[in-house]
Order: C-alpha cells, then structure tokens, then sequence
C-alpha cells in the first residue's frame, strides 16, 4: 500500500483561486464506480452551477448515493527537469477501471500484438465485418 501523505495542515494555508471543471473522469471515493461528466450533457449525477456530483452506482443491488463537491487543488511544484514529469499515479487508470471505461466507450481494443509503431499510422478508424452495416442494394 502506498504512503498517503495527511495534507490537512498544508491546505490550511492554501489560498483559493478561480477554477471551473467542464468535464473530468473520476471514481466515486466511496464505491469505485468510475463517470464520465461534461457541463455541457445533462446529468443526474453532476450539477456543473454547484459542482455537485452524487453517485448513482446501483451494481451492487443498492444505490451508493454519496454526494460530493468537486474541486480542484494545484500543488506547487520546484522548477526541476524530473519533478512532475510523469503522469500522477492517480490520473492513470487502473486494470478495473480501464474495464469500466472500455465498456462505456464502447468502442473497440487491439491486442498489444497490433499496436501501431509508425510515426504516422495508415489508418485508425476501422470496424469489423460483422460491424458493418449492409449496403441498401444488398438488402432487396
């Protein structure tokens, strides 16, 4: 298990600023369900005047119906070439949320076997055979 450092003194001394989330892709803190909110897609879960989002999982036979208030928080960083160069660890989907998001998507995934390793690939938007719809001549 990671180290989770108690932050609550160094947020005592924070000072706000002016910050609006449009969309985000977040887990649910209580249940783990993983959204996909949007101001601009109405949404049961998300009320972007109040920064408001509610869970609404209901895969476990009941509802989770915690209710938060997003914001956003901005760490200082020192100016070094290796500091914050990578990724946080938690903005990078992990094995159980990738499914979730994949299932939403519902779009398709290659075997890492078919990734591309061109510097400009021929195509990126393909379908499957039985994906595509019939042609109208074909169905008289």
């Amino acid at each position: 298990m990671s180290y989770t450092p108690d932050t609550r003194e160094r947020l005592a001394h924070a000072t706000r600023f002016f910050a609006r989330i449009e969309r985000a892709t977040l887990e649910c803190p209580r249940c783990g369900y993983v959204y996909q909110i949007s101001s601009r897609v109405p949404s049961a879960t998300w009320d972007p005047m109040t920064a408001r989002f509610t869970c609404t999982n209901r895969t476990s036979g009941s509802s989770c119906g915690k209710t938060y208030i997003l914001g956003v928080v901005a760490w200082p960083i020192i100016p070094a070439p290796k500091v914050a160069s990578a990724t946080p660890r938690d903005q990078v989907p992990n094995e159980r949320q990738l499914v979730q998001l994949r299932k939403e998507g519902g779009g398709w995934w290659l075997a890492d076997e078919a990734r591309i390793s061109t510097a400009r690939p021929d195509d990126t938007n393909l379908t499957t055979e039985d994906e595509r719809p019939e042609d109208a001549d074909e169905e008289d």
